[in-house]
């Protein structure tokens, strides 16, 4: 099972590793010296209240950036984007055990692979699986895929600072 809140947090500090969470004076807050740079007003991405859990902060962040409408926070997030797709296949037995979650099981699979790049999902409702056609030899084959975002790199975030400060 995924810990929502923990991706939360990877992805966020995918986009900017500098990201961090503060205690301020009556909430939580997930700070983004990246977000503020790229949208050149205050860094916060997001708050919730100490009452709240601070995992409340960090899925408000990860809200805002994946909604975020500013051209150069999207264009960030896309240019980073890695897809990933590939096929599975299982026994009929596999599938018809009703201890087997076929969509657990893919999403597994696509977390292993895009952990070789340390990379976090962008979107886990955005994953897609299509049915394709039975082997000879009695497999059942489904491609599967979902998007995720790769953490951006000090050198690339360094470059993009140049390249917005003209140089």
């Amino acid at each position: 099972m995924v810990d929502a809140g923990l991706e939360a947090e990877r992805l966020v500090c995918c986009f900017d590793p500098h990201a961090s969470l503060v205690q301020g004076e009556s909430e939580h807050l997930v700070i983004s010296p990246r977000w503020g740079r790229l949208r050149r007003n205050h860094p916060l991405l997001a708050s919730a209240p100490h009452a709240q859990d601070p995992v409340r902060a960090w899925l408000a962040a990860k809200e805002n950036l994946l909604t975020c409408r500013d051209r150069s926070i999207q264009l960030a997030i896309a240019t980073y984007e890695h897809r990933i797709r590939m096929n599975v296949c299982f026994t009929m037995e596999e599938l018809t055990d009703g201890s087997f979650d076929l969509h657990e099981h893919c999403h597994s699979v696509l977390d292993r692979c895009s952990g070789e790049r340390q990379a976090v999902t962008l979107r886990r409702d955005t994953f897609w699986i299509r049915s394709l056609a039975p082997d000879p030899d009695g497999y059942v084959h489904f491609e599967i895929g979902n998007v995720f975002l790769i953490p951006i790199t000090e050198q690339a975030i360094e470059a993009e600072s140049r390249t917005m400060l003209g140089g």
